[in-house]
């Protein structure tokens, strides 16, 4: 008897606990998932005789912008995956975004570099190779969780 009163007693404090803040209002931007919005958005490491990028030669960083609409601070890693005109994914790379705060947007452009912390991530691809590139963004809380 005394185990159902307990077990009781820890199922209903669970259910009093408040739930925290939403993290769902994040977004990256532009639609690199579309052809024309990747080719806009793609940034080719190496430049050609007149230099200007060339997109036909290794390698190809994302670059864009990722907005916090959330009212609380929190971290972003952005998986990036590389697709082919074949719908085949050809490449994956990362991106950690730490402590974006409350409607802050932070842009990611161009390669890393010491003067430039947040440099964009690279495939080890030609850009010319990457039809579009499909991402996922998993958001976490900056903060301590509420209890």
């Amino acid at each position: 008897m005394f185990w159902v009163i307990a077990a009781s007693w820890l199922l209903g404090s669970c259910e009093t606990v408040p739930a925290g803040p939403s993290l769902s209002n994040v977004t990256f931007a532009p639609a690199i998932e579309s052809p024309a919005g990747w080719r806009s958005s793609q940034l080719p490491t190496i430049k050609d005789l007149r230099g200007a990028p060339d997109p036909t030669v290794c390698c190809c960083h994302v670059t864009g912008t990722i907005t916090n609409g959330n009212s609380v601070p929190i971290h972003v890693l952005i998986r990036f995956a590389a697709i082919d005109v074949l719908s085949q994914q050809i490449g994956q790379i990362v991106f950690f975004e730490r402590d974006l705060q409350p409607g802050v947007s932070q842009r990611i452009d161009g390669p890393p570099d010491p003067n430039h912390v947040d440099g964009a991530p690279g495939f080890l691809l030609p850009c010319r190779s990457i039809d579009h590139v499909n991402y996922q963004l998993d958001v976490s809380s900056a903060g301590p969780p509420l209890l």
